[in-house]
């Protein structure tokens, strides 16, 4: 791997959602007054099309080989090389690395890390300690690697500057909050579908991850698209996020064990738990590192629920399943109980899903007697059912067919549209070839037709 590189009225669900999984795109027709459907699909051809390979633009590399960053057109290309060094001198690589490719990294993302912190956390007004207590809290529950890692590269980064400040400059606290967000603070909307080798031209299975993410006021996160590649023998594995970002939001390793994670939240509302618990985003990355398939990897991270911050679904596929591991961390009844969901699963009553070939993930559990935050939500539900429609019962989808598929509408700012305004990424991983490419929003706005980059192979 080490080259490869997020309820609702019936009337409107009908007029959301569409039908077919053919050679064409065909839009439904209007129905009365609904806004007609031509003016939100549209038909994105990718069959026979590659996706594009990016040249590099310059290189950065530290001393000690440890880091390099090859900057190019879409995204940052990041090697960290733990073969050759300890995890804190390749964070300290990192660090001073990612200054010299970026110098405008602080002036960029420190406005976003206080517009994160200001939205998930409005009553701190200046005083940073709860805050803190927080990072403080999950950073001494990491192993020890993880966390001499994230503190060196803090440091290296930051200059050894301390606290929170909005001064154009990122602090060691800062430094270490970027990877953090979704444990500390949280992340927003995502989605995922898997198609087994039953529904691909191939036979082989078929992978999408959309992360959905709060972009910033300026769309700081479209101007660091990261790929980051962890060498390290066996536990080699590839991150797709954001540079600077030493968790994992989208990874995939060298056996073929995909993962992502997905907001859900508590039915209760329940309030923020640090004690005790851990990092699942750093969860998911010992995942990588240490299990080859989807099945032991969602064993782990189902039996550590309740060390978790936030109730949260995880998406892991390899060539041969499909899961979403249902995440509940409150120990709650009315939350329900952590599992593993696949496409044939038993449902919450009001759900209904007609393939067990395909599997399906939104920002709510699904499996039966699990919190339902899907039926009655609609950012969830259309979604929901818009995947339902275009993938359920599909034959012989290519790779070009099932990117069509998942770039048909047109672009809007409501968050049920597959590809939305939030939309950081789109990752799709073909499993007939073990190749991996991806869409990276543009920092200028977004695209009606996606433009796909070839990320290699694992």
């Amino acid at each position: 791997m080490k080259n490869i590189i997020k309820q609702t009225a019936a009337v409107l669900c009908a007029a959301l959602i569409f039908s077919g999984c053919g050679k064409k795109f065909t839009p439904p027709a209007a129905e009365g007054a609904i806004k007609p459907v031509d003016t939100m699909y549209m038909e994105n051809r990718y069959e026979g099309t590659a996706p594009a390979v990016e040249a590099t633009e310059s290189t950065f590399s530290s001393e000690d080989g440890l880091c390099v960053i090859e900057k190019k057109a879409s995204y940052y290309d990041v090697t960290l090389d733990y073969e050759k060094g300890t995890a804190e001198e390749v964070g300290r690589a990192y660090g001073e690395t990612l200054k010299a490719s970026m110098p405008e990294y602080a002036e960029i993302f420190e406005p976003y890390i206080f517009e994160n912190i200001e939205e998930c956390l409005p009553i701190l007004k200046g005083d940073y300690s709860k805050l803190q207590y927080r990072v403080n809290t999950i950073m001494e529950s990491m192993p020890k690697d993880y966390r001499a890692e994230l503190e060196a590269f803090a440091m290296a980064l930051s200059g050894g500057e301390t606290g929170y400040a909005e001064d154009g400059k990122i602090s060691c606290d800062e430094a270490c909050l970027i990877s953090l967000i979704p444990d500390v603070l949280r992340p927003t909307n995502c989605s995922a579908v898997s198609l087994s080798g039953e529904r691909t031209a191939s036979g082989e299975r078929l992978t999408a991850r959309l992360l959905d993410w709060d972009l910033g006021s300026d769309r700081q996160m479209c101007r660091a698209h990261c790929v980051v590649h962890y060498l390290n023998g066996e536990r080699t594995f590839t991150s797709i996020g954001s540079l600077g970002m030493l968790s994992v939001l989208t990874g995939i390793n060298d056996d073929g064990l995909m993962m992502g994670e997905f907001d859900v939240g508590s039915g209760n509302a329940e309030s923020y738990v640090c004690e005790g618990r851990t990092s699942y985003s750093y969860a998911i990355r010992h995942c990588l590192e240490e299990y080859d398939d989807a099945s032991a990897a969602g064993k782990y991270v189902v039996e550590h629920a309740e060390d978790y911050t936030y109730c949260v679904n995880i998406m892991l596929t390899d060539a041969d399943e499909a899961l979403c591991a249902e995440i509940v961390c409150t120990g709650d009844e009315k939350d329900g109980r952590s599992l593993l969901r696949d496409g044939s699963s038993e449902l919450n009553p009001g759900l209904d899903w007609d393939d067990p070939e395909v599997l399906c993930i939104v920002n709510s559990y699904a499996a039966r007697g699990n919190y339902d935050g899907l039926t009655d939500v609609r950012d969830n539900i259309v979604r929901w059912k818009k995947f339902k429609k275009l993938f359920c019962g599909c034959e012989n989808v290519t790779v070009g067919r099932f990117k069509e598929l998942l770039c048909c509408e047109k672009q809007a700012d409501c968050m049920n549209n597959i590809r939305n305004s939030g939309t950081v990424h789109m990752v799709i991983a073909d499993y007939s070839d073990n190749s991996i490419q991806a869409f990276f929003a543009p920092a200028e706005g977004n695209t009606e037709t996606p433009e796909f980059v070839s990320l290699g192979s694992w």
